[in-house]
């Protein structure tokens, strides 16, 4: 297997033996993903790395690291202190993978924005633990007058006031590799928008007509943005609970990986929200 960043400033091939692919719903990986995080577990010793200058870790908890290109921000690897695994964000991996998601975990802290997956076994925490069988925060519209975010790391935060989009899921190819996963966006105004810590948002120019903003310090993705519109869209996972949104739709569903199914039912568009503006 291998994979790369958006930018493909880091790649790297993967030779061992793989455990299975999760999708993990927890808070912590919601704020540095922006969306979910869906990972292949690895061991730490049968990698080949290219340009790991680039690579940077943040110590996200006492006992596990989580490592992101320092020039785009693309999330690419979970390990573990002692060094006995290192885990592969799956949406850095090339396509096809021939792969699947077998579970997914810590669903019990899942966002509000978005139902239970029908892909693969629920689990309350770890898959050791309880299956979750019903939705612990299901999806319900609700009018906030405003909105509170913030990276993990806490040193880049934002309070929305006003109106936000409802979530969009993208599944292009450049959200994948550098969500580590598909993205997941609501959206508002910058005017609406009170932003602390903006000299530690990186922005990387991700296309000819837009960009795309993460913490320089823990990696976390936070923004998208395009150059020919008056909004900007917000990564879900970065917003406290609860949200009071719900999904929207889901987008670029063509370019989807084929290591997951979208089974909640949404609208699909094969391309864009052109036929779907926004208005606030």
């Amino acid at each position: 297997m291998q994979g790369r960043c958006l930018c493909g400033s880091i790649r790297y091939r993967y030779g061992g033996d793989h455990s299975a692919l999760t999708v993990c719903h927890c808070g912590m990986c919601r704020r540095w993903h922006g969306s979910l995080g869906a990972y292949l577990g690895g061991k730490s010793g049968d990698y080949r790395l290219e340009g790991e200058r680039h690579l940077r870790w943040y110590t996200s908890s006492p006992d596990a690291e989580r490592g992101f290109c320092a020039l785009c921000g693309s999330k690419l690897f979970w390990r573990s202190k002692d060094g006995s695994a290192m885990d592969i964000a799956a949406g850095s991996l090339d396509q096809p993978t021939g792969l699947a998601t077998t579970a997914h975990i810590w669903v019990r802290d899942k966002g509000d924005y978005y139902g239970l997956p029908g892909d693969a076994s629920c689990f309350v925490e770890s898959t050791g633990q309880a299956r979750q069988e019903t939705d612990p925060c299901p999806p319900a519209a609700k009018e906030m007058p405003e909105h509170h975010g913030q990276c993990l790391c806490g040193g880049v935060s934002f309070t929305v006031r006003g109106k936000m989009r409802d979530v969009v899921w993208c599944h292009c190819g450049q959200c994948l590799r550098w969500h580590g996963h598909f993205g997941g966006y609501t959206a508002s105004t910058w005017t609406n928008i009170a932003l602390r810590g903006e000299d530690k948002v990186t922005w990387h120019k991700s296309s000819d007509t837009a960009r795309r903003g993460f913490c320089r310090d823990c990696g976390s993705s936070l923004f998208w943005e395009a150059t020919d519109r008056d909004y900007v869209s917000i990564a879900a996972g970065a917003l406290d609970l609860p949200t009071g949104l719900v999904t929207a739709r889901h987008i670029f569903v063509e370019d989807k990986g084929d290591y997951y199914r979208i089974g909640d039912g949404m609208a699909q568009s094969s391309g864009t929200m052109a036929a779907n503006p926004v208005t606030f």
